[in-house]
């Protein structure tokens, strides 16, 4: 696992976004483990997470975003993410952060106060609310984990990437990539593992260049060998 290579991105008031494919092990086992290294030499880690606002992270509970029909499930509802939840709650200074707007379901009560984020755009949200964390705690390092068409910096399109990169120009936007392996997907057909586009031709890893390249995103990391994981 890259911990040792991205160390030095776990910065003070550093933030580092990593775009995923959701629904592997590795992606959320890698931020448990640049958690724990953000923890070593910093008292708070900012933990962002593609999860609804409504959905408890403080490893007390899974809310109805987990307990989701089986036609509904997609691999932020895994059972890698809810190891991870799990992990952060154990960590003495680890800021978990559901960064996505209300679930929206059967038996899923919304909030008064969240009643108005229905109109926003998910990105927007997302930004607010990991805006939100680190006024509360800006000296702390801060890992984001989400969809890759998030994590990008793209103006143009209002990612989440694009929204906040004004406030940190040395935020650092990764692509999480795989030489081989599946991922648990959604698709027409219902949830199951699918394999995930292999490029063997990847350095072991991660790599980054200053200027984010027209992906948007600074480089990748290399995952290697990557593993579905199922819904809870």
């Amino acid at each position: 696992m890259p911990v040792d290579d991205l160390r030095p991105l776990l910065r003070p008031g550093g933030v580092l976004l990593l775009g995923e494919n959701p629904g592997t092990v590795e992606a959320p086992a890698l931020v448990a483990a640049l958690a724990e290294a953000a923890l070593e030499t910093n008292p708070e880690v900012i933990v962002g997470l593609e999860l609804p606002l409504t959905e408890p992270v403080d490893g007390s509970q899974h809310g109805a975003f987990f307990d989701r029909p089986d036609e509904l499930r997609d691999g932020r509802s895994s059972q890698a993410m809810s190891a991870l939840v799990h992990r952060l709650a154990e960590l003495g200074g680890a800021r978990p952060v559901a960064l996505d707007g209300p679930w929206v379901a059967p038996g899923a009560p919304i909030p008064l106060e969240h009643v108005g984020l229905l109109n926003q755009p998910r990105d927007a949200v997302m930004a607010g609310r990991l805006l939100a964390e680190i006024d509360l705690v800006p000296k702390a390092p801060t890992i984001v984990l989400a969809g890759s068409m998030h994590t990008r910096i793209d103006h143009t399109s209002q990612t989440l990437g694009g929204l906040i990169s004004p406030w940190f120009p040395r935020m650092v936007a990764l692509l999480l990539l795989a030489t081989s392996g599946s991922a648990w997907t959604l698709t027409a057909d219902g949830g199951g593992p699918r394999e995930l586009p292999a490029d063997a031709g990847l350095e072991p890893g991660a790599h980054w260049a200053p200027q984010p390249g027209g992906d948007g995103h600074h480089g990748y990391v290399n995952l290697g060998a990557v593993t579905a994981s199922p819904p809870t």
